[in-house]
This record gives C-alpha cells, structure tokens and sequence, in this order.
C-alpha cells in the first residue's frame, strides 16, 4: 500500500478515520464525513489515500509495526516491586506508545469489529496482535517465577493462552454487538477481564 500528501494532513485524517471507525463502523464511514471532519472536499482525501481501505490498512500496518516494536523489557523488572495484577496490566500496557495508547485502542476496536467482515483484518489480529500478547504474558510469567512470585510448576503457556482466550471471547461480544462497542469501553472491558485473570493466576499459582 502506498500513500502521498502532507505528512500533517495525513495524520489529521488517520486521526479522524480511526475515530470514526471505532465509533460508527468502517463500512458506515463515508469518506465525505472524513473529509468534512478535517476540513478538506473528497477529492483531498484521495490524493493522500487512494481509497478508504486504503487508510484501514494503513492503520493496521502501523499498529503491526508498533506493537511488535515498543515492549519495553526493563519494565519487566518493575513486577518485583509490584507483582499484582495491576503490575502485569501496566507491563501489557507497555505493547503501545505511552502518548499513543487512545489511537491504538481505537485502531484495536476496529480490528475486533472488522474482523470478521475483512480477511486482512483477521489476518493481522490473530497473527499479530494476538502472537505478540502471548508472547509477552510468557515473558511476564516467566519474570514472575524468576521473582519466586508464582511457583516453578507454573506453565507460562497455559496463561498466555488463557490471555488470547479472553481477547477472542471480547472480541467475539464485540463482533456481535453485544453492550456498548465504543472504545472506551473497549478498554475498561478488556482490563476488567484480564485483571480478573490474573488475580486468578497469582492465587492459583502462588509460590
């Protein structure tokens, strides 16, 4: 994919597509609306973008590129401090830029409501964004053991995995409309369940 114009522009449009987006749907989102919120005709919009699938994929790939780029590993150490589900929450929150984490929740909502109508959504949050949460609760429950938090026997598989079984199952209630889809409470959502989980691991799985 491939995209021209004003760095600045497009940045004001990803901001209002992905706003929009999460809000009202992609398919429901016109680019007329787009180009109104940014205060630009139509015809502006494609000279940046050549289509609005084309913004969709441009906010994929950049949240690809981002989520598999800024896991900051130091912050792993913080858990020994605080080895509570809120410590793991912060470490997860970590997978985004700390000054970006709206735009990229929003971007996230998208996927969970497109997923099943757009192959490459699919595509990108099954083998991306959930492969790299896996990957980071291993290393979360292995810095955990490391910590004499949980105990050896503890299987940092089994957790991560019971990490993605709770994104599809979000994602699954997003898919069907179920409860208010909006990003915020997306968000809340999403960390009530996981917290619930690991409050369930560091009782289960005490060392």
């Amino acid at each position: 994919m491939t995209e021209q114009g004003n760095p600045r522009t497009k940045e004001k449009i990803l901001n209002s597509a992905v706003t929009f987006f999460a809000a009202k749907g992609f398919t429901e989102t016109s680019i007329r609306e787009l180009a109104a919120d940014v205060g630009l005709n139509p015809a502006s919009i494609y000279y940046h973008f050549p289509s609005k699938n084309a913004i969709l994929e441009y906010l994929l790939e950049d949240f690809e590129k981002n989520i598999s780029n800024t896991f900051f590993q130091e912050k792993l150490v913080d858990l020994e401090k605080n080895p509570t589900s809120d410590g793991i929450l912060s470490c997860l929150m970590l997978v985004f830029p700390a000054d970006k984490v709206d735009y990229y929740v929003k971007v996230l909502c998208v996927m969970l409501q497109e997923q099943y109508r757009n192959p490459y959504v699919r595509k990108v949050l099954i083998q991306s964004t959930i492969s790299v949460a896996e990957e980071v609760v291993h290393e979360i429950v292995n810095k955990l053991i490391e910590f004499n938090v949980l105990s050896k026997n503890t299987n940092p598989d089994f957790w991560a995995k019971a990490h993605s079984s709770f994104l599809y199952t979000f994602s699954s209630r997003m898919a069907l409309g179920i409860g208010d889809t909006s990003p915020e409470y997306a968000g809340m959502g999403m960390a009530d369940m996981l917290k619930n989980l690991y409050d369930l691991m560091l009782k289960t799985c005490k060392a």
